[in-house]
């Protein structure tokens, strides 16, 4: 009973976590398949129960290539995961090599039965096809969305410009969450560790994390020289390795790294005719998208020392982390005492007015109102002694004129508590005379 228990673990860790990208969830995702509850699934798992023969018959089915079994969502999730790995390789070593991961050998080769059952060329089956495909909205190549009810990723892309977007992450992970992937990764978890060894660590953390939002791109030894509070703090050294990576000379142009005039990420080259330049940001801000395409952007000579900071933290920290640094410039201009990210990041920001009057905000960079609407859990203990604000980035509003309007729809929808939404640049107003 035991060594059949052991092998069924085997074989569904080894297909859902691996084969299907589902990763560290893989259980999630094997109790859906086998359409059941994660309370029996580790019954069976833990050898606590008898594994039905109908169960160990549908994950022998499900470890086929069989198109009926491997549906349209499950492809897209398995190329989304793929994507995530293509790009975290080429991250790490600045290229992509042979041989190609396995999950993406695995997508090419569930796409090419896909084909063949359906007697079409629908789905890619190499990697050309499938960047190709990837840059476009789900629904030109992807010939049944009826998985996507709400329609958050119906004209998502899977890549941009400047690499995987965040509706790719999502969808390699259902259920996800970034602020879950930040509390997960492993150099936020050390992080806390060595804050939580220091005297002052609520200091040394919000001077790492003004760091890393303010200087995506570092020279190590600089930042000890410009932060001589960091130089006796123990294992410095292993942090910036874990936050940041080596720059690749292959970023450069003309031996200087072209930088977002806006956030100081480096910028992709999209188009080069003759000397007219064309880049893409990873910053969504429209003046940053409007500098990089046209062109204009700051520089940087390249040298081997250089550090850039790895792209969860680029993506869910540096770049939301300015509307964070704004609105407590803002408030320490009026006059107001501002705390950043108190109790090891409890809450983004609190504030005490000269007259007294206090608040707590987090702030949120979320591009879907409906998934800010879904995912925000409130203000922890800040509710019984602050004034409670849910702030978003000016920029939000450029783009989405009635995101405040949506996101209150979805709010009372889903019957959560109602919460008081505004901009960086609208609550500074409102709080002007305070």
């Amino acid at each position: 009973m035991a060594s059949t228990h052991l092998i069924f673990a085997e074989q569904c860790q080894q297909l859902f976590a691996e084969q299907l990208g589902h990763g560290r969830r893989w259980k999630s995702a094997c109790a859906r398949a086998l359409q059941i509850s994660r309370a029996t699934l580790y019954r069976y798992l833990n050898g606590d129960s008898a594994i039905p023969s109908d169960i160990q018959q549908r994950l022998e089915q499900l470890s086929g290539p069989s198109p009926s079994v491997i549906n349209t969502e499950q492809l897209v999730r398995i190329y989304a995961s793929a994507l995530v790995q293509i790009q975290n390789l080429i991250d790490e070593q600045g290229y992509l090599n042979a041989p190609y991961p396995p999950l993406l050998i695995r997508a090419f080769s569930l796409s090419a039965a896909h084909n063949i059952g359906t007697n079409t060329t629908h789905w890619p089956t190499d990697l050309q096809q499938l960047i190709t495909r990837a840059q476009q909205p789900l629904y030109e190549w992807v010939s049944d969305m009826s998985w996507d009810e709400d329609h958050t990723f119906f004209s998502a892309r899977l890549l941009e410009d400047s690499g995987i977007s965040i509706a790719c992450r999502s969808l390699a992970v259902e259920g996800y969450n970034p602020e879950q992937e930040l509390e997960e990764n492993q150099g936020f978890a050390a992080l806390i560790r060595l804050c939580k060894a220091q005297p002052d660590g609520e200091q040394l953390y919000r001077t790492w994390r003004r760091i890393l939002i303010e200087h995506p791109l570092i020279d190590a030894a600089r930042v000890l020289i410009t932060h001589p509070e960091l130089v006796n703090t123990n294992d410095v050294a292993q942090m910036i390795n874990t936050f940041y990576q080596p720059v690749h000379a292959s970023m450069c142009l003309q031996g200087k790294l072209p930088l977002c005039s806006v956030s100081g990420t480096i910028l992709c080259l999209k188009n080069h005719t003759g000397n007219t330049l064309s880049f893409s940001t990873e910053c969504r801000e429209p003046e940053a998208i409007r500098l990089a395409g046209s062109g204009c952007h700051d520089s940087k000579p390249y040298h081997p020392g250089m550090m850039y900071l790895r792209r969860p933290f680029r993506t869910f920290w540096a770049l939301p982390g300015r509307a964070e640094l704004a609105l407590a410039q803002g408030l320490e201009n009026m006059g107001w005492q501002v705390t950043l990210w108190p109790g090891l990041d409890r809450i983004d920001l609190l504030a005490c007015s000269p007259r007294g009057r206090k608040i707590a905000v987090d702030v949120k960079d979320y591009f879907s109102a409906q998934k800010l609407a879904a995912r925000f859990n409130g203000f922890k203990e800040y509710t019984g002694t602050h004034e409670c604000y849910l702030v978003i980035p000016d920029y939000l509003l450029e783009t989405d004129s009635r995101f405040e309007a949506r996101f209150n729809a979805f709010r009372s929808s889903y019957g959560k508590q109602r919460v008081t939404l505004s901009t960086v640049s609208g609550l500074l107003a409102s709080l002007e005379d305070a």
